[in-house]
């Protein structure tokens, strides 16, 4: 699936080797919430999945997915044109590199997340993102009388595709993060807020001895502890309910490392600091932190953590992404010391903290 930032840059350069305008350039640019929802109707009908074993016509599509074929055949042509599908002489419609990426059983399918950015919930909070821009409050919260998080817990159904959406993202993020440190070495590892521990999951697959405690809210770690996958690594894999806002349990000082997959970035500076502060207080001396968080780049680079970080915006007000240098800031704040920072063939990267003396 092409993200927000992709469609832009591919728009831009098809307009660019078309020898357009700056004010077609812009054009294109503006309209690419059109794409995203183009995408949205796509994933939401599974047509990817559709064309799959061979090319197919829109009446056979439309006929499967109780869809108008000739409105169906305009997104499709529309997403064509991004690259998105493809159309032969005959008007059959052709899965893509890309188009393959909103199929439900490849690895790393975008599927959900693409569904997740075309519901109702996502898209009235987007188009409120003035409210923000002058408040600086969440848009989402404004449009629905409700912080997110507390929307989700009311709403199962948005719950459940938010979840579908972050798992769906999860897989191919873990394998660039196994890929880029070598988690063989620790002895024990907790992940806090860890969710539904798939990130701890990819840990002891790729480690024969190392030890893991999944550290979540409890009512998080009585959904983790059912997930069938977990059983094979029982020996090795811990459950603890609290709170990271409050001391971590006794049974968390010691680790080797500790983690944040995802967890900061939520959170304003204050909270986050204190995120840190009690980690830092359960860490002995050798022990180290992994902040792995989505890192804001310098001047004009593009990257999807610009945007991502209007996400945060519009769902939390004072969430954001962060640069290195407001990393190091929390991190000495919270009377720890950057010793590396390591990219990742996602779009996170791995920050290596450690203990002031």
């Amino acid at each position: 699936m092409l993200s927000t930032n992709d469609t832009a840059s591919a728009l831009q350069t098809m307009a660019s080797e078309n020898g357009a305008s700056p004010s077609a350039t812009l054009l294109y640019l503006a309209a690419g919430s059109w794409i995203s929802q183009a995408i949205y109707v796509a994933a939401k009908l599974g047509l990817a999945d559709l064309l799959v074993a061979s090319p197919q016509s829109t009446a056979t599509l439309a006929a499967i997915t109780g869809t108008h074929a000739n409105a169906l055949y305009r997104v499709l042509r529309a997403l064509a044109s991004v690259g998105v599908f493809a159309e032969d002489d005959s008007h059959h419609f052709h899965l893509t590199p890309t188009a393959e990426c909103l199929c439900s059983e490849v690895p790393g399918s975008l599927r959900a997340f693409a569904i997740m950015l075309g519901e109702q919930e996502h898209w009235r909070s987007w188009g409120d993102i003035l409210y923000s821009v002058k408040t600086g409050l969440p848009a989402f919260e404004h449009v629905f009388g409700v912080p997110r998080f507390r929307y989700l817990a009311d709403h199962p159904e948005d719950a459940r595709i938010f979840s579908e959406a972050m798992t769906s993202r999860s897989g191919q993020e873990n394998d660039a993060i196994i890929a880029a440190y070598n988690f063989s070495e620790l002895k024990n590892v907790i992940d806090i807020g860890g969710g539904q521990g798939s990130l701890l999951r990819a840990i002891l697959r790729a480690t024969s001895r190392t030890r893991c405690v999944l550290f979540d809210l409890p009512d998080v770690i009585t959904i983790a502890r059912g997930a069938a996958d977990h059983a094979e690594y029982a020996a090795r894999l811990e459950f603890v309910g609290g709170s990271f806002f409050e001391v971590l349990p006794a049974g968390a000082a010691g680790a080797d490392a500790y983690v944040l997959k995802k967890v900061i970035h939520n959170w304003d500076d204050d909270r986050a600091i204190a995120i840190l502060t009690n980690c830092r207080r359960a860490m002995p001396l050798s022990g180290r932190l992994l902040i792995i968080e989505p890192i804001i780049p310098p001047d004009n680079i593009r990257s999807f953590n610009k945007l991502l970080d209007l996400l945060l915006l519009v769902w939390h007000g004072s969430g954001k992404a962060r640069t290195e240098s407001e990393h190091r800031a929390i991190l000495t704040a919270s009377n720890l010391k950057v010793a590396q920072v390591i990219p990742t063939e996602s779009w996170l990267s791995i920050i290596e903290a450690s203990p002031v003396n």
